[in-house]
């Protein structure tokens, strides 16, 4: 015990030289914090990104646009391809769509498209929209699988006379040997569908769709087997790469595969740089505090190469002698710590934001950069990084003093007296 009182008291000794360390450790401990906040800054922000990211595949045959009568485009996926890719890991949800096309005039044709009630409604041609606005009416429900029903887009509505107020009374005929110089005519007998809701999208083309249930359009198009779309859901962004391989490997040729790259890219490519570059500085910040708590323990040594000896020659042992300086070293990381501490709450949450676009910002992808222009960090310190704070301070005190703890207790008592 008495060794560890002489260790804390010579902190005191050289009251100048215990602020210059302190703050040079204290330097070293706000960078440490800094990249934790933004590494914790930016992980709450690709989760937020994340959730608005597109996680969906869309397969349809190999080289065909999968719509039942277009000309040239007709071919499908076969009926066993929803059963399969639904067995793949990662995979959440899978929603296969079947897709007829109908001539009006104007604008030459719109969509009809049969689909499970309670699945994502997606618009426009290639699917990027989806569950647009019931502004009369109501959407499709489990219990109108099967049924003679269907919502219409507003647009597709005014062309056929249907108003909000019709909604549940309204009818539709929908009619596949209508023609057009791109729609081929299927001998089938017309429907009559009961239009229960109105949906708006914002998008012209989008308003221009008729959604059914599937079982539905099979009846009315004559597609007993087979799926136009299907949409697989993954269950997160970075599985997205691994699931469009499995999926490959799983149905073979006789698809074609739409991956949303960009979601795959953004994990791999600015979340995961930052994060190793935000855990790279903090390696570089614990480098450096152990760097200074190095030189500082070699200098002390030194100085105090006679009272070194003068303790050995009256009996202090070689443990003795390494409690003071581990002592001594412990006290002045910690006393940094405390210090980079406070820094880091005072003025942490706005230094670091520019210390983010000074060291990390410039090894982000270009087209990336603007996603963390306003890179939300904090200040706020938290149990575990209280922690962190106390751990790096032992680590950095025990390891920077090892070589000066080491020539301190290999001194005899008359080494000692003639280093000085």
């Amino acid at each position: 015990m008495g060794m560890i009182v002489l260790g804390l008291r010579n902190l005191l000794r050289n009251k100048v030289r215990l602020v210059l360390v302190a703050i040079l450790i204290g330097v070293p401990f706000f960078l440490l914090l800094a990249m934790n906040a933004i590494g914790d800054a930016v992980q709450r922000q690709t989760a937020v990104l994340a959730e608005n990211v597109n996680t969906v595949l869309q397969l349809r045959a190999r080289g065909s646009m999968g719509h039942v009568n277009m000309v040239g485009q007709d071919r499908i996926l076969p009926q066993d391809v929803p059963e399969k890719v639904r067995g793949i890991e990662h995979v959440e949800r899978v929603e296969p769509y079947l897709l007829a096309m109908a001539p009006i005039t104007p604008p030459n044709f719109v969509m009809h498209v049969g689909l499970a009630p309670t699945a994502v409604k997606r618009l426009e041609s290639h699917g990027e929209a989806g569950n647009p606005r019931i502004i009369a009416g109501r959407d499709l429900t489990p219990e109108d699988a099967g049924q003679d029903v269907a919502i219409i887009g507003q647009g597709y509505a005014q062309w056929a006379g249907i108003k909000p107020e019709d909604m549940g009374t309204a009818t539709l005929t929908v009619d596949p040997t209508r023609t057009h110089p791109v729609i081929f005519a299927m001998k089938r007998p017309t429907r009559e569908l009961r239009i229960v809701g109105m949906y708006a999208s914002g998008y012209v083309f989008g308003d221009l769709q008729l959604f059914m249930p599937i079982e539905t359009f099979r009846s009315i198009y004559g597609t007993d087997q087979g799926t136009s779309w299907l949409f697989v859901k993954v269950d997160s962004v970075e599985n997205v790469p691994l699931v469009a391989q499995r999926v490959r490997e799983t149905v073979g040729y006789v698809a074609d595969i739409l991956v949303p790259e960009s979601a795959a890219v953004f994990t791999a490519t600015t979340s995961r740089t930052v994060k190793q570059l935000s855990g790279a500085g903090g390696l570089l910040a614990i480098a450096l505090m152990v760097i200074v708590v190095f030189f500082v323990l070699l200098m002390t040594v030194r100085e105090r190469a006679r009272e070194i000896g003068t303790l050995k020659a009256i009996g202090a042992s070689d443990g003795g002698v390494t409690v003071q300086f581990l002592t001594e070293a412990v006290a002045l990381s910690l006393l940094g710590g405390a210090l980079g501490l406070l820094l880091f709450q005072a003025v942490g949450a706005m230094v670091t934001g520019r210390l983010f676009a000074l060291s990390i910002g410039p090894f982000l992808p270009s087209h990336y950069k603007p996603l963390f222009e306003s890179l939300a960090v904090s200040n706020q310190v938290s149990a575990s990084v209280l922690l962190l704070v106390l751990v790096v301070a032992v680590v950095a005190a025990v390891v920077g003093s090892a070589y000066g703890v080491w020539q301190a207790v290999r001194l005899s008592p008359l080494e000692a007296m003639k280093h000085e």
